[in-house]
């Protein structure tokens, strides 16, 4: 029995993750508006008129790459958070993780987001907006695990104050870990920057 290939005009779908990771180099090392569709095209063999149709211009892409690297990044950053119900050990791991994330073992400069996406240039503030998200993101969830366990703790518990602070220590991290500082002295950081919610007064 002869087997027929049935042949479609459908197109193979787009490997995001390919093309947005092929992107990043291709905006680190141009630019965002000095980079063509033309140029992602030949660096991810997507062809130039499906990435028009996908996404309209470079700006665009440039937007959607910043959007979902970070998205991957407050994923991750907050995937062991939801497991615990002690607030101390649920923020050691959110900032961990954050640790362990902007010190890429594969990446050759150590930090991908940091050299690659961070640095780019950047006129329309899409990095600015799309970070101010992420912390925004980062600080509600926080607060809500503060809120949600402020019963063990005095009334001078204040999980406002002490979520803006663990959001800046996070802040502080990445900055330091695309800076190049260590993992160890990062993970030294964490750990003291914990003493303040361990040292916060409880009920017996």
């Amino acid at each position: 029995m002869q087997i027929e290939t049935v042949k479609t005009n459908r197109p193979t779908p787009i490997s995001l993750t390919k093309t947005f990771e092929a992107s990043i180099h291709e905006f680190s090392n141009f630019g965002v508006e000095a980079t063509s569709l033309a140029q992602i095209s030949t660096a991810t063999g997507v062809p130039t008129e499906r990435l028009s149709k996908t996404f309209h211009d470079t700006a665009n892409l440039f937007s959607n790459v910043v959007k979902w690297y970070l998205t991957r990044y407050e994923h991750q950053i907050l995937s062991g958070f939801a497991m615990h119900s002690n607030p101390v050990e649920a923020i050691r791991i959110a900032l961990y993780e954050c640790i362990e994330l902007f010190c890429e073992d594969d990446c050759p400069h150590g930090s991908l987001l940091s050299v690659e996406l961070m640095e780019i240039s950047d006129t329309d503030g899409v990095i600015a907006k799309e970070m101010a998200h992420l912390k925004q993101q980062v600080h509600g969830r926080i607060f809500q695990k503060l809120e949600n366990c402020k019963q063990r703790f005095t009334s001078n518990f204040n999980p406002n104050e002490l979520a803006e602070f663990y959001t800046e220590v996070m802040a502080i991290l990445i900055k330091q870990a695309c800076d190049g500082v260590d993992r160890t002295a990062l993970y030294n950081l964490a750990d003291a920057s914990l003493e303040r919610l361990e040292n916060q007064p409880v009920i017996h």
